[in-house]
């Protein structure tokens, strides 16, 4: 009888200690959730700055494309390149 009331008072010390240990891995693992949210969120932010870097400069890098092509290449206004004769508005013929 005293050999079970021994064993009894030793589970009880055990399941005790594996309650407790129980109680900080549940801690932990609600630290490590937290941090893994933060972490993720910290890291979702990150990836959107860049993203947002990345269109500014694309963007720029257009602008000053179309900027550069509308003043380096020639335009088709009155003063082409194509030679003019000094009658273009008088109707000659051929046998005139």
């Amino acid at each position: 009888m005293l050999n079970n009331f021994d064993k009894v008072l030793e589970r009880d010390g055990k399941l005790a200690e594996l309650e407790q240990r129980s109680d900080q891995l549940l801690d932990m693992s609600s630290a490590f959730s937290k941090t893994t949210k933060t972490l993720a969120q910290k890291k979702r932010w990150e990836n959107i700055r860049f993203r947002i870097f990345l269109g500014l400069l694309g963007g720029g890098l257009l602008i000053i494309l179309i900027v550069l092509l509308v003043v380096f290449l020639p335009h088709s206004s009155d003063s082409s390149s194509a030679p003019r004769t000094k009658d273009a508005g008088t109707a000659s013929g051929p046998g005139d």
